[in-house]
This record gives C-alpha cells, sequence and structure tokens, in this order.
C-alpha cells in the first residue's frame, strides 16, 4: 500500500514537472516607446490604446509593423493638422486570435472602450461578416447596443495604409470614388501605395470630425501648453 501511495505521488509530481506552463505575457511596453511620436509641426496630438493578441508568449504583430501603421496615418491626417501617438499598450488572449462575427466584434471592444483615445485592436484572422470564408484587413466598428462607442480592428495581414483608412472612417469618412484617395476601395494600378492620401473635400470633412470628437470629448488633444507634443512615457 505503502509503494503504491508512493508511486502515485511520484506521478503526479513527474506529470506536473512535465507539462508546460503557461506563458508569461510579453512585455508591451516598447508598442509605446518605440513607435512614432507626434511631431511638433501639428497642432493636435491624439492618442492610441493599442490591444494585441498574444499568443504563445507572443504579440500577433511586431513592433516595427505597428509603428509602419501609426507612421503612415501621421504622414496623412498631418494635412489636418493631426498626429497619432500609442500611450498604451495591452494583451489580449488567445481567444481572441480569430474575430468571425458582429457579436465577437462588440465582445472584444466593449469591455476596453473608454472615451480620449482612439482604441485600436490587433487580431489573427477578421472575417468578413458580408461574404461567408471571406476575411479583411480592417475593420471601423460601431457598437451595436451604442453606436457612441466605437473602435478599430486590424488584421495582422493589414497592409500600411490599413490603419490610415479606418481611422479615416473614426473622422467621418464613409468610402469613396477619389482617385487619390485611401478610402477608395477599388485597386488602382496608376498609383502608388506612398502616393494615396486624402482628397480635398474628405479633409474638409475630417476637420469638422475632429473638431466635434474634441469638443464631445471622444478625443482627448495631448498637445502641451505650448502647442508641443506631450513628452514620451517615462520622460518630463
Amino acid at each position: 500500500m505503502t509503494m503504491l501511495v508512493a508511486a502515485l505521488v511520484a506521478a503526479l509530481a513527474g506529470g506536473s514537472s512535465g507539462s508546460a506552463a503557461a506563458p508569461a505575457s510579453p512585455d508591451l511596453s516598447t508598442y509605446v516607446q518605440q513607435t512614432p511620436r507626434c511631431t511638433a509641426t501639428v497642432t493636435r496630438c491624439f492618442g492610441v490604446h493599442m490591444h494585441l493578441v498574444v499568443d504563445g508568449g507572443a504579440a500577433i504583430q511586431t513592433v516595427e509593423w505597428v509603428s509602419s501603421q501609426i507612421a503612415e496615418a501621421n504622414a496623412r491626417f498631418a494635412t489636418i493638422d493631426v498626429n497619432f501617438e500609442i500611450v498604451a499598450a495591452d494583451a489580449l488572449p488567445a481567444a481572441d486570435r480569430e474575430i468571425d462575427d458582429r457579436a465577437e466584434r462588440d465582445a472584444l471592444g466593449d469591455p476596453h472602450f473608454s472615451r480620449g483615445v482612439a482604441h485600436v485592436f490587433v487580431v489573427g484572422r477578421l472575417a468578413d461578416v458580408d461574404i461567408a470564408g471571406s476575411e479583411i484587413r480592417g475593420v471601423h466598428w460601431r457598437f451595436r447596443k451604442d453606436r457612441s462607442r466605437r473602435w478599430v480592428i486590424l488584421s495582422k495581414i493589414a497592409g500600411a495604409l490599413t490603419l490610415a483608412h479606418e481611422l479615416g472612417h473614426f473622422f467621418g469618412l464613409p468610402h469613396s470614388d477619389y482617385d487619390e484617395s485611401v478610402m477608395n476601395k477599388t485597386p488602382r494600378a496608376a498609383w502608388l501605395t506612398g502616393e494615396l492620401s486624402f482628397a480635398k473635400p474628405e479633409f474638409a470633412r475630417m476637420r469638422s470630425h475632429r473638431d466635434r470628437m474634441v469638443r464631445e470629448g471622444m478625443l482627448v488633444d495631448r498637445t502641451g501648453p505650448e502647442g508641443q507634443p506631450a513628452a514620451k512615457p517615462g520622460q518630463g
């Protein structure tokens, strides 16, 4: 009997030591510290709260990929005196890796939503809810129970201009037919990616929505008292 008990204890101990520990959440501070900041040439600086799926101990996308998304958005929004910078980054569970339907889009953002910043979620796969079996690169999503609550979801396959496109929606733009616009979803062989921006009428609408969002507290301007961008986290 004593030998049987000892064998059971040894087996349990062996099974425990052989099982893999749950991967620790990675340090996501580099997504704040090593991504583009608002420049001194713009008068409005808005914060982005980044939420990234973590699977197997690693974030679903790299700091370099996120930096490219922010840099491309900043280059285009500078025309309306707007830049963005990441002010917080946190981990989403691996269960959020694939977002398959409208209910999951609601459930992804609702617990994290707050006013004052733009919330951006990065996932592994974002299904097209209108075409079965298809996936998309990004979406500006409004919570269906309260459409004033809204956020951006990016797939890890998003191209460099996807965030700029979705933030265009965040700033009040629909899809458009302007050849030069990132809001035009039609493939255009004559336009290089780096040449795409927003059309003049779109900039006017974006300025109006920018001012309204600031008045209503949807976005909070982070510029300092002299109009300079706020210091990086840990500075000043």
